[in-house]
């Protein structure tokens, strides 16, 4: 229980979200809203520019968050793996627009319309940006510290005359109601997050083998009907790889279940070694792994079993020796069920049990086999 809620707490929000299949669905998120963000900055300056009403502050940032998100879309294109960088990078562009836009609001705005304009609506968001994008008490460090840094902004640059002297009371409310808007903003997000934290300890606990802390079996089917559904929509491919440790009920009977489990244990760990990107090792049941791999075809999940393969050959465990195990390999094809999918990578696995072990068998190739 310990080992996932410090397993949770240590993922953001939207890494959460982002588990398995998920992350290309974060990925085509930010690049849509790097796109939408780029286009609103356009429209918003277009628009000033008609009535004549362009600002010091939109005139310079506008042009660059449009040209920046927009390169930082194309980025994340080339490279994905940037992900965390480009998020970061055009949450402190907006930070540091939103400080110089509040100081023009401040000398400015409030003095002659006595209101902020309708640019201030938009602060929240970047509290809310703060929680999705940081771990909960980075995330309170970092949304108090803006709401800090807006504060020392407001004492330095507010129209104190209207305040101080004058006593405006349209003035003294905008303010108000500015800073304290800010700060339920983030007391209600924290308790949000807290509420989402514990909720993700519980389904962790749903989808966590307790054992060898790899995703379960429930958690497995889940990612494969998500993937699925991707290749069916979009034309994608995905491989699974069936994985049983040869001999294993030999290694129970003979040093006892606690050696069984620390084996199998580390097992887990040394399989984990060779996972590409967005990969996931399945605890599947028994001393029986899946290994999912999205985006690979049927050859190149060989190449990574293989890799696997070789891992687990080559790390003996205390006490025990090596541990060897079979692995059949099946890559998705047209009109394919996950069960056909499964069915095919077991008879593979199979296979390679029957041959003797410690070895990895495509199901394409029992397929070439039977055809023969």
């Amino acid at each position: 229980m310990a080992e996932e809620k410090r397993l949770v707490t240590n993922l953001t929000y939207l890494d959460r979200l982002a588990a398995g299949p998920f992350y290309k669905v974060r990925l085509r998120l930010v690049v849509l809203v790097l796109i939408i963000g780029a286009i609103a900055a356009v429209a918003a300056l277009y628009l000033e520019i008609i009535v004549k009403d362009v600002n010091i502050v939109d005139a310079v940032f506008l042009p660059l968050m449009a040209l920046s998100f927009l390169l930082m879309a194309v980025i994340l294109r080339r490279r994905p793996a940037l992900l965390g960088k480009v998020e970061n990078l055009a949450f402190s562009l907006l930070v540091l627009y939103a400080m110089f836009m509040l100081i023009y609001q401040l000398r400015e705005t409030l003095p002659r319309l006595h209101t902020f304009s309708e640019t201030i609506l938009w602060y929240p968001m970047l509290y809310l940006s703060a929680f999705l994008l940081h771990r909960r008490a980075t995330a309170l460090r970092l949304s108090t510290g803006i709401w800090s840094a807006f504060l020392l902004i407001g004492i330095a640059f507010a129209p104190h005359s209207l305040v101080l002297v004058e006593h405006d009371a349209s003035v003294m409310n905008t303010i108000l109601q500015f800073y304290v808007s800010g700060a339920i903003y983030i007391i209600l997000l924290y308790a949000f997050s807290r509420i989402e934290e514990r909720y993700a300890e519980t389904r962790a606990l749903a989808y966590i083998d307790y054992l060898t802390q790899l995703p379960n079996r429930r958690y497995g089917e889940s990612m494969m009907v998500q993937l699925l559904r991707q290749a069916r929509e979009y034309k994608t491919i995905f491989s699974v790889a069936m994985v049983d440790l040869d001999g294993f009920k030999r290694i129970n009977d003979r040093f006892g279940h606690d050696i069984g489990d620390r084996v199998l244990k580390r097992c887990a760990l040394l399989v984990q070694r060779y996972l590409p990107r967005g990969g996931r090792v399945i605890r599947w049941g028994g001393e029986e792994f899946l290994v999912i791999l999205p985006d690979l075809n049927e050859t190149q999940a060989l190449r990574v079993a293989e890799e696997m393969r070789r891992g687990l050959e080559t790390s003996p465990h205390e006490g025990v020796g090596v541990v060897l195990a079979s692995f059949g390999v099946a890559g998705l094809r047209p009109n394919d069920t996950l069960d056909e999918l499964i069915m095919r990578a077991d008879q593979a696995m199979y296979r390679a049990k029957n041959l003797g072990g410690n070895r990895v068998v495509a199901a394409s190739a029992l397929t070439l086999a039977a055809e023969a």
